[in-house]
């Protein structure tokens, strides 16, 4: 065999690769880990079941990849929802209603993946195998919002980012139970409170809120 057909080999098994690491992802996003089978996987990336174990030997196998990518792909996400921040918001007169409205459009529109992802992040913590895997993922989280807050002027931004991210996981909470619903004039009312106490400025009255 010449090492061009070497070659044309590792790169069509780097591509099968990538896609059944695709549509794994997409599987535990929709269905959760517990749908994550080779059977499954085989049928939703249209390859034979040897192709998968191929890769992936065992279920533990599958099972670490699968999420290590999520967790990867999620972490890029959180960098470009706050570079989109970012190019809406000035660090130096930011108010917090504004940054509650902002988090408000990334967490509603229209083909959003925070929801989805947040579901397997929170499946993924659940699992004692994951445990590198959750740490990781919450520390990318974190170092990116602290990034941010950084250049908001916030004091302590890594301790400040942490509590912030425990607060929008426990703000999305309610949100799971009832996916179809949209967030509440409260839900906006707590994301503002909390990005006031992060910012460290006071909230300006909305006119939106006046009294009529």
């Amino acid at each position: 065999m010449t090492s061009t057909e070497t070659d044309g080999r590792r790169i069509r098994g780097q591509q099968r690769y990538a896609l059944v690491l695709d549509a794994a992802v997409e599987l535990v996003q929709r269905d959760g880990l517990p749908a994550l089978t080779t059977r499954a996987l085989a049928a939703a990336a249209h390859v034979s079941l040897a192709s998968i174990t191929y890769h992936f030997p065992t279920r533990a196998d599958l099972v670490l990849a699968t999420c290590t990518e999520a967790a990867r792909r999620d972490i890029a996400a959180t960098h470009d929802i706050l570079d989109r921040l970012r190019t809406v918001l000035d660090p130096a007169t930011v108010t917090p209603t504004q940054l509650a409205d902002a988090w408000l459009h990334e967490l509603t529109a229209p083909g959003g993946r925070i929801m989805s992802v947040f579901t397997l992040y929170l499946e993924v913590a659940r699992q004692p195998e994951l445990a590198a895997v959750a740490a990781a993922w919450s520390a990318g989280t974190r170092d990116a919002l602290a990034a941010m807050l950084t250049e908001f002027g916030v004091a302590q931004p890594l301790s400040a980012a942490a509590v912030l991210g425990s607060a929008l996981d426990g703000l999305r909470l309610p949100l799971l139970a009832h996916p179809d619903t949209a967030p509440t004039a409260q839900d906006r009312a707590d994301l503002i409170l909390l990005f006031s106490w992060v910012l460290g400025r006071d909230t300006a009255p909305d006119p939106r809120s006046a009294p009529k």
